[in-house]
């Protein structure tokens, strides 16, 4: 099980040096890693690190029994310049505002799942409960749509 949310937001623009991070050109998202990453345990889920990888953010959750994480970037969008030849931001509409999606994922190891069935569905639901309440609370974030 995964589900996914998509939302607009001006509060997290890419770092001045973040490609020197990135895997991939315009997968970028870093500063909302570090807003989940921060404010997640505030609503009851314990964080660990962040990481780039080749589609955008990684937010490590804790969790004993499996591996957990949350992923999250701008979503896919056109590059273009604008009128002076300046590259706009990946995923951004040109005003400030960027489309963003943040989605959950549990990764049990396959011993365990020879072993044993693993429900992931609980620490999934609990970490999007989670968000839910970090996100409405929020007042930098709109035009919210979830998906599961």
């Amino acid at each position: 099980m995964s589900a996914s949310v998509e939302f607009r937001s001006a509060a997290f623009p890419k770092y001045p040096n973040e490609d020197a991070e990135l895997v991939n050109a315009n997968l970028w998202g870093k500063r909302l890693a570090e807003f989940i990453r921060d404010h997640l345990p505030e609503q009851g889920i314990a964080t660990l690190d962040i990481l780039c990888e080749d589609w955008g953010w990684l937010v490590q959750v804790k969790n004993d029994d499996f591996p957990l994480w949350i992923g999250c970037g701008v979503m896919d969008g056109p590059d273009s310049d604008d009128e002076d030849g300046v590259s706009s931001q990946h995923g951004s509409a040109g005003d400030g505002i960027t489309e963003f999606r943040v989605f959950v994922e549990a990764e049990p190891g396959l011993v365990q799942r020879w072993l044993k069935r693993v429900d992931t569905k609980p620490a999934i639901l609990r970490v999007l409960d989670g968000l839910r309440r970090m996100i409405s609370s929020s007042p930098d974030i709109h035009d919210v749509k979830w998906a599961e």
